[in-house]
C-alpha cells in the first residue's frame, strides 16, 4: 500500500514539474470549425479580402468590411446579423479600422464620412450604429477641414473626433455612447491618436525636437516629453505608460528599442540585429477588446517580447506574422503552421500544422484559442484550437 501511495506520489509530482510544452494542444491538419459563413458579397462576383486590419471582434461579434459595407455576424452562432451601407454617397471611401471606424465594447459602430457641398466642400460627419445595424444617430461639422480627420473611443466609452481645420487648428469633440457632447477644444499640438488608454499628441520645438503630451480619458495632462530626433524615432506607449522609442543604424545592421518613464529617465534600452518590422503598437494587429502589456516586435525571423522591467523573451519562428490578445497570448502564423504561445513565458500552448490547401488562407486571432479562418472565397470558419 505504501508503495502504491510513493508511486502516486512520485507521478504526481513528475507531471507538475513537465513544461507546459508538453501539454500543448497539436493539429496536423485544420480542426473542424465550430460553424462557417460566407461572404453574401461573394455572389456578387467581386470582393475585397477579409484581413486583419478589416476586421474587429466586439460583444460577441464580429464586424468585417467588405465592398464597402460593413457587415456583422454573431461569433456564437456564426449567423449574420447585419449590413451597414456606410459611405452612401460620400465621396470618401474606406475599408479598414481605425483612423475612420471604431467599434466599442457595447458593439456600437462608429464611421466618419464626408460629403462635397455644392459650395466645393467636404462636410465631414460621425454616425454611430448599433449592432442590429440601425443607425443611432449622426453629428455633422461646420468646420472646413484642411487635412486630417479621423476618430478614436476611449476606454471610459466616450467617443473622440478630431479635425485639423482650414486655420491649421485642432479641434475635438467628446461624445458619450448616446451622442451627448460632453466636450468641445482647440489644441495647439498633432493629435497621434489614442493608444493605451492615453491621447497623444505632438509639438515640434525646435529643428531637431518634439514635444509629446500624453493625456488621460478625461483629457488632462498627465506627462510630456521632449525628445532630440537625433535619438531615433517615437514608436509607442505602452499601457503601464513607458515610452517606447526606436533608432535603427543602417551602418552596423542593428536596431535599438528604449523606454523613458514619464520623468524622462531611460528604463532599458534593448540593441537587437535586424530592422524592426511588425509590432504591438500596430492595433491592426489584434482583432479583440481589451488590452496586450507586453511590447513585442518581429526582427527578421525572430520575435522578441519585453516587459516593462525590459525582461527579454524570443524564438525563432522563420518568416512570420504575429497577432496578440487580452489573455496575453500571442499567435505566429506563417504558410507551414500555426502556433499560440503564452505570452509570460512564450511557452507554446496550441499548435497547427499547415498544408498546400491552407497556403490562400488568412487567420485572425481573438484570444483563449478561438482563431478564425478566412479562406480564398472569404468564407469565414471559426476554429477553437484549445478543445479536446
Amino acid at each position: 500500500m505504501n508503495a502504491r501511495k510513493l508511486l502516486l506520489g512520485t507521478l504526481i509530482v513528475v507531471l507538475l514539474l513537465l513544461p507546459t510544452q508538453v501539454l500543448a494542444r497539436s493539429w496536423t491538419s485544420m480542426p473542424e470549425a465550430d460553424w462557417s459563413y460566407t461572404d453574401p458579397i461573394v455572389e456578387e462576383g467581386f470582393y475585397d479580402y477579409i484581413t486583419s486590419s478589416s476586421t474587429l471582434v466586439r460583444n460577441s461579434n464580429l464586424y468585417y468590411f467588405s465592398n464597402n459595407r460593413l457587415h456583422i455576424v454573431n461569433t456564437n452562432t456564426g449567423k449574420h446579423k447585419a449590413t451597414i451601407d456606410y459611405l452612401g454617397n460620400s465621396n470618401m471611401g474606406y475599408s479598414f479600422f481605425g483612423l475612420y471606424a471604431q467599434v466599442d465594447n457595447k458593439g456600437n459602430a462608429y464611421m466618419m464620412t464626408a460629403t462635397r457641398n455644392s459650395s466645393g466642400i467636404d462636410v465631414y460627419k460621425l454616425t454611430a450604429y448599433n449592432d442590429a445595424g440601425k443607425k443611432l444617430w449622426e453629428k455633422a461639422y461646420k468646420e472646413k477641414i484642411r487635412a486630417n480627420a479621423g476618430l478614436f473611443v476611449l476606454n471610459n466609452g466616450n467617443i473622440v473626433t478630431y479635425l485639423e481645420t482650414a486655420s491649421e487648428k485642432i479641434v475635438t469633440y467628446t461624445y458619450d455612447a448616446k451622442g451627448q457632447l460632453k466636450d468641445k477644444r482647440e489644441w495647439k499640438s498633432f493629435i497621434l491618436g489614442y493608444h493605451n488608454g492615453y491621447i497623444v499628441t505632438r509639438n515640434i520645438i525646435g529643428k531637431q525636437a518634439s514635444r509629446f503630451s500624453f493625456y488621460d480619458d478625461s483629457m488632462k495632462l498627465k506627462f510630456a516629453l521632449n525628445f532630440n530626433h537625433d535619438e531615433g524615432y517615437y514608436a509607442g506607449i505602452t499601457p503601464e505608460g513607458l515610452v517606447v522609442f526606436y533608432k535603427y543604424n543602417s551602418a552596423t545592421g542593428k536596431a535599438t528599442f528604449f523606454t523613458k518613464d514619464q520623468t524622462g529617465k531611460k528604463v532599458w534600452s534593448k540593441e537587437l540585429a535586424g530592422q524592426a518590422g511588425q509590432s504591438t503598437f500596430d492595433d491592426q494587429y489584434q482583432i479583440g477588446e481589451g488590452t496586450f502589456t507586453k511590447f513585442g516586435v518581429r526582427i527578421g525571423k525572430k520575435f522578441f517580447l519585453i516587459d516593462r522591467k525590459g525582461t527579454m523573451q524570443q524564438l525563432t519562428f522563420g518568416e512570420f506574422e504575429f497577432q496578440t490578445a487580452s489573455d496575453q497570448t500571442v499567435m505566429l502564423y506563417n504558410n507551414k503552421k500555426l502556433e499560440i504561445y503564452k505570452a509570460s513565458d512564450l511557452s507554446l500552448l496550441h499548435s497547427i500544422t499547415l498544408s498546400d490547401a491552407n497556403k490562400m488562407d488568412k487567420f485572425l486571432y481573438a484570444g483563449a484559442g478561438i482563431v478564425y479562418r478566412i479562406d480564398e472565397k472569404n468564407v469565414i470558419s471559426k476554429i477553437n484550437v484549445a478543445k479536446a
